[in-house]
């Protein structure tokens, strides 16, 4: 986060156009199937805590 303020700043000051795009990917965990997610996360090696 601190990296995009810092870009965002950085261009503002050298007087170029900046556009943000928020995304909020909350809602998208309501609509998958925990047990396929959790598969896919063993598949590609996530496993401990990551993965609970």
């Amino acid at each position: 986060m601190v990296s995009v303020v810092d870009r965002i700043s950085r261009a503002l000051k050298q007087g170029k156009v900046t556009i943000g795009v928020l995304l909020d990917f909350q809602k998208t965990f309501d609509t998958v199937q925990h047990k396929i997610l959790l598969s896919k996360l063993l598949r590609y090696k996530i496993r401990g805590t990551p993965h609970s």
